[in-house]
């Protein structure tokens, strides 16, 4: 028992270090944005642009102006406009320190990719050109009777976003996606091998088939739950259908696995802190592979993929374009083919 309890701590100060790993990145991470008082007068000014709901381009002067009152390159601005439009936290620094074992680790993350690029081609042929997302989005329609509308995400098309903030910001489902794939496979009693081979056929369909979802949804398209009185962007309701797999039960399946690692299974995955260092292992393939992920799909098909998506829905639905700004301390849902307002909540 003792051994089996020294076992199971090693294995939790295992898992802790790529925690506390994110503290110093933090630090750092805040020093490269901008951490200085004329940096952050800058962060208040563009937060009172973006949370106005008025587009971020009507203030574009006056940002560039403030940036250089502020003496603020602009590179920086760009860097920091980019944080806030898609902050990062601790889900992403934890996958930071793959980046220093990459040449070690790129070797099996290119054995999971070679074969997630195909199945996403295919997923994106099944969902986009077959229109079987579309159809789901009419059954979700239907069943919850919300409205679809276009609505334009923060942002401005003038000033591109940093793209490794962007993209690093889409990398924590891709990644945790593997993490829980290999912890619902390994419940099975069979080799490590065995497992990996399971565990890389299941986060590839997994992957495969969220990616192209995400990348269709992370346009305008937003859902208006009238009776509720909720804006809901199509992102957003997709995050919320994942994260509880990715999030909580995550949480869970990992400490089950450690606390009864040596009664589930043989072998050396039987050992808590050996299987508590595969556990990182996979978190750290998992995060090169989502980063080769975002440069051979939404770097080039992404773009590609959403467009086609919102043609479709244009086509058999039509939804109206609406403004969501604050005036006055209040917020509006305004179409934009009619001059009057409706009141929304944003709770």
């Amino acid at each position: 028992m003792a051994t089996h309890s020294d076992g199971i701590l090693s294995a939790i100060l295992i898992l802790i270090i790529p925690v506390l790993l994110t503290v110093p990145l933090r630090v750092l991470w805040s020093w490269w944005i901008g951490n200085e008082p004329e940096h952050l007068h800058y962060k208040e000014r563009f937060t009172s642009v973006i949370d106005s709901g008025y587009p971020i381009k009507d203030f574009r002067q006056e940002l560039d102006r403030t940036a250089r009152q502020y003496e603020i390159d602009m590179e920086r601005q760009t860097r920091i406009e980019t944080d806030m439009l898609h902050p990062l936290d601790m889900r992403h620094f934890l996958l930071v320190p793959s980046l220093v074992v990459w040449p070690i680790l790129s070797i099996p993350a290119g054995f999971v990719f070679i074969p997630l690029i195909p199945v996403t081609r295919f997923f994106e042929w099944v969902l986009i050109e077959k229109k079987l997302l579309l159809l789901v989005l009419k059954v979700v329609k239907k069943t919850t009777g919300w409205d679809v509308v276009w609505m334009d995400r923060p942002g401005d098309p003038t000033r591109p976003p940093e793209p490794v903030i962007a993209a690093i910001h889409r990398l924590p489902i891709t990644v945790l996606l593997g993490v829980f794939a290999y912890l619902i496979v390994s419940y099975l009693s069979f080799s490590f091998t065995i497992i990996s081979i399971i565990t890389i056929g299941v986060y590839v369909i997994l992957v495969a088939a969220i990616s192209i979802i995400r990348a269709a949804t992370s346009g305008s398209l937003v859902f208006i739950d009238a009776r509720n009185r909720k804006v809901i962007p199509a992102d957003s309701f997709v995050e919320q259908l994942i994260g509880p797999w990715v999030g909580v039960g995550l949480i869970f399946l990992l400490s089950r696995q450690i606390a009864l690692s040596s009664t589930i299974r043989d072998g050396t995955l039987a050992d808590p802190s050996y299987f508590a260092m595969t556990v990182v292992l996979v978190l750290y393939i998992a995060t090169l592979i989502g980063i080769s992920l975002e440069l051979a799909f939404f770097r080039t098909r992404g773009a590609v993929v959403e467009k086609r998506f919102e043609s479709q829905i244009e086509d058999i639905m039509s939804p109206d374009h609406y403004s969501f700004i604050r005036h006055l301390g209040k917020y509006q849902l305004s179409d934009d083919n009619d001059p009057a307002n409706v009141p929304i909540s944003t709770d």
